[in-house]
Formats: C-alpha cells, sequence, structure tokens
C-alpha cells in the first residue's frame, strides 16, 4: 500500500494505492468478512502478522471502514424493494436527506444530480407499508416531487469494486 499526499479544492487529502497483496485481502474479507487470518495465509501464503499489520493500517487509512453482514430480506418478510427519487427544495436537501436516512425501511440514500435531489432504496413487508412511507415522504415541506419504481428482480446488490 502506498500514501501519497495530494491537494484537492485547497485541501490536503492523502491518496491510497493498494498493491496486489492488499487487493487479495479485501477481495477475500467482500466475500467473506468472517475469512480468518489462518484462512487468508492459506489462500495468499503470506505470514498471519503480514496481514494482520496490511488490515490493520487499511482500517486505520479508513480504506476499510467496517464489517457488515447481507441478510435474506425475503426470508425477514422485506418482500418488495422500490427505488424512490425524490425531488427536494435546494435548500433544505440536507436537512430532509439526514431526516429519511433515520427510516428504517430506507437501505440507501443518494444526493444525485439532474431532475431529481436524491435517489432511495428502500425494503418493505407489505404495499400498504410502500403507501405510507411515500405518503409521508410527500407530506414533508419542501419535498416535491417522488417517483418510484418497483424492483421485480435483484441481479445483484454488492459493494465490491476490487475484482
Amino acid at each position: 500500500m502506498k500514501e501519497e499526499k495530494i491537494i484537492v479544492n485547497g485541501e490536503e487529502k492523502v491518496k491510497i494505492t493498494l498493491d496486489e497483496i492488499d487487493e487479495d485481502i479485501i477481495r477475500m474479507l467482500q466475500e467473506d468478512a468472517k475469512t480468518s487470518y489462518r484462512e487468508i495465509k492459506e489462500e495468499l501464503g503470506i505470514s498471519i502478522g503480514t496481514i494482520h499489520n496490511r488490515i490493520s493500517k487499511m482500517e486505520e487509512l479508513n480504506v476499510i471502514e467496517g464489517y457488515t453482514l447481507k441478510l435474506n430480506n425475503e426470508i425477514l418478510g422485506y418482500k418488495l424493494t422500490f427505488l424512490i427519487r425524490v425531488n427536494i427544495d435546494g435548500k433544505h436537501t440536507q436537512e430532509i436527506l439526514e431526516e429519511i436516512t433515520k427510516k428504517p425501511e430506507v437501505c440507501s440514500v443518494f444526493h444525485t444530480t439532474g431532475e431529481q435531489s436524491a435517489a432511495l432504496i428502500c425494503r418493505f413487508k407489505e404495499a400498504q407499508d410502500v403507501h405510507n412511507f411515500i405518503r409521508e415522504l410527500n407530506e414533508k415541506e419542501h419535498v416535491t416531487k417522488t417517483n418510484s419504481n418497483m424492483v421485480l428482480k435483484e441481479y445483484k446488490n454488492s459493494s465490491i469494486v476490487i475484482s
């Protein structure tokens, strides 16, 4: 891993360049965050100390921001996934988006360019839950319009960018 200080908009930032070993470690952890150091050692042929040091460094530099698990939403009863685009009066966008992020059915919130101010990914158990959520959203002051699409089939759901 290589660190390089760069200036972005007058602000000093750190640019991280990963080497092949770092990418291999990340790839294994992305597939299964519970992968043990021993399993990584067996797969990559590097020492446990090296693995520990590299993972610690990537955590310290926020390359690895945390560990999570993937739930089977259908088994848990969340059969409906919706993509919801929201138009918000410009000067209130951040305030409204911060409020929306607190809703448990909201999985992802993106501030976007284009006609809509934001895009949401939401999961619901029943159609009535969707109706209630969208109604509440539309009733919010400064929300000017919503547009929603029901997901028919999910082909990929991943945050993996290192392949």
